[in-house]
């Protein structure tokens, strides 16, 4: 078919359709992202195609073969001058198609490009629902451990309300002058109570020891100064041994830790309603050959008595003095503004 036109008219037949093709597929590549314009795309090419061939009876890959040989052949005919107005023409073609190449490896590759990009897109897809899932545990854990935080503390202020409400009270022992001492005598004094007798051999010394050494931190601890003359505290030591521990028993071993330590003990009747009072437990053991030789089993704790008489707090003996200082410094301090607050309120009302 070209050889019936003169070769220029045939290799600018030939730039035109190539650009327009080119033009349409370069373009295609990147408006186009997702399978139906891909789609379009294709169609579009095959009809370009079938004009070109209806139109020339010539397919591409024949024109260009034709073109080449026409090129020898005005190379061969004129080296200088045809060749210099023919080769710039079809210089733009060959540069387009060359430009096209580098611009995507994968031209007309139209599954491969949605394969990599339906994969890419399951990719995003499970990462989202990943992070999704993964937000929605942390929230739901998050949730749950207030809500156990919640319910924990219910449980705690439900043992405390019942243990205010079944521990302490009022009693009445013997004092190491010999007089009978009520709990309403002290009154106005912080207490921290612990049940023993003076023949323990390790575990009450131990603690009597660490009882003193608590009122001894509250002493420089700056909460528990700072509500002055309320910032008072007072250990006692109540016998669980009525039948050994006499007054004057006591009275001695207490003032071998401390004078300010104020001991008692009592009958066979009063010591048994005190330990009973404050929920003790004791139990004398099986004595030696001499009767006086045995140890009594019995509750190890201290019990922190607010001013009012009320049992607020106790202490097993795994806790450090330092701990316990800190705590009921804390407490009392607590209890003192709250008390203050309270009183305002009342004013104003």
């Amino acid at each position: 078919m070209c050889s019936k036109y003169a070769p220029m008219t045939c290799i600018n037949i030939s730039q035109k359709h190539h650009a327009f093709v080119s033009h349409k597929l370069f373009s295609s590549k990147s408006k186009d992202k997702d399978e139906s314009k891909l789609t379009n795309q294709e169609s579009l090419l095959d009809r370009q195609k079938e004009r070109i061939k209806k139109d020339y009876d010539i397919s591409l890959d024949e024109l260009d073969k034709k073109l080449e040989e026409q090129l020898d052949e005005l190379h061969k005919k004129n080296p200088e001058k045809r060749h210099e107005k023919v080769i710039p023409e079809f210089k733009d073609i060959k540069e387009a198609k060359s430009e096209g190449e580098k611009l995507d490896p994968t031209f007309m590759n139209f599954s491969t490009m949605h394969n990599k990009s339906s994969r890419s897109n399951l990719l995003i897809s499970w990462k989202s629902a990943g992070f999704v899932l993964l937000g929605l545990g942390l929230g739901v854990g998050y949730l749950q451990y207030l809500d156990h935080l919640k319910k924990e503390e219910k449980e705690k202020q439900k043992i405390m309300q019942l243990g205010k409400a079944k521990i302490g009270g009022d009693w009445e022992l013997i004092n190491t002058e010999g007089k009978l001492e009520r709990s309403q005598d002290l009154k106005g004094n912080w207490l921290l109570i612990y049940f023993g007798f003076t023949h323990c051999p390790d575990i009450c010394p131990e603690e009597i020891e660490k009882m003193v050494k608590i009122t001894s931190l509250l002493e420089k601890n700056r909460e528990w100064t700072s509500l002055g003359d309320k910032a008072k505290i007072v250990p006692v030591f109540i016998s669980v041994d009525p039948e050994r521990d006499t007054v004057a028993r006591v009275k001695k071993y207490c003032e071998e830790f401390s004078p300010k330590i104020r001991g008692y003990t009592g009958s066979s009747e009063q010591v048994p309603a005190v330990c009973k009072t404050f929920r003790v437990y004791h139990s004398k053991g099986p004595a030696t050959t001499d009767k006086n030789d045995y140890i009594v089993d019995h509750t190890v704790i201290m019990y922190l008595i607010d001013p009012e008489g009320k049992f607020l707090d106790y202490y097993g003996n795994n806790r450090s003095a330092e701990e316990i200082a800190d705590t009921i410094s804390k407490k009392a301090y607590t209890r003192e503004v709250l008390s203050k607050k309270k009183g305002l309120f009342s004013l104003s009302s």
